[in-house]
């Protein structure tokens, strides 16, 4: 995440997340609302899902990054053979919505580094909470990093311009 938004808004929309899908009645609204519009599915993109849902930003400007960020998704793997990471959490979601004994998710983090696909398993994810939940982690890497990886690229990249304009201007 932390190459679209920023670590605070990283923050923000796992706290989201979390409190959305957390156990008990905002769970049960969740199963509610997926019977009832089927907001996940291949009929909607996760950003379609998120944007009506308000699980966004606070910051208008990042909100737009952020939606750059959920259809990016399309282009991660998952830990699905074949399935892309967007289709893997949009899975994760609809089939624990609508199974039997739906469990509470819990969105969090992974170094991109360790692997770069999303991963759902299940587990106690919360040290000092007994409940099982459907877990949905996504590889990123701090803002920061991303953001010095970006200008120095954007630096090589004026550099060898200006090399490539220096060689035309002597021929």
């Amino acid at each position: 995440m932390g190459a679209y938004i920023t670590d605070t808004n990283t923050a923000d929309v796992l706290f989201q997340l979390n409190n959305r899908f957390a156990p008990g009645a905002a769970l049960e609204e969740m199963v509610t609302i997926q019977q009832e519009f089927g907001v996940f599915s291949e009929d909607y993109t996760l950003k379609q899902a998120f944007r009506v849902l308000h699980i966004v930003p606070g910051d208008f400007t990042e909100r737009r990054f952020w939606f750059m960020f959920l259809e990016a998704l399309k282009n991660y793997s998952s830990d699905m053979d074949g399935v892309s990471g967007h289709d893997r959490i949009v899975k994760a979601y609809r089939d624990n919505l609508l199974s039997d004994h739906p469990l509470p998710v819990h969105t969090t983090t992974h170094k991109i580094e360790d692997d770069k696909r999303i991963l759902v398993s299940h587990g106690q994810p919360i040290i000092y909470d007994t409940q099982e939940y459907l877990i949905i982690s996504i590889p990123t890497k701090p803002a920061a990093v991303s953001l010095a990886a970006r200008s120095r690229a954007a630096q090589a990249a004026r550099k060898a311009a200006g090399q490539s304009d220096a060689g035309k201007k002597g021929q």
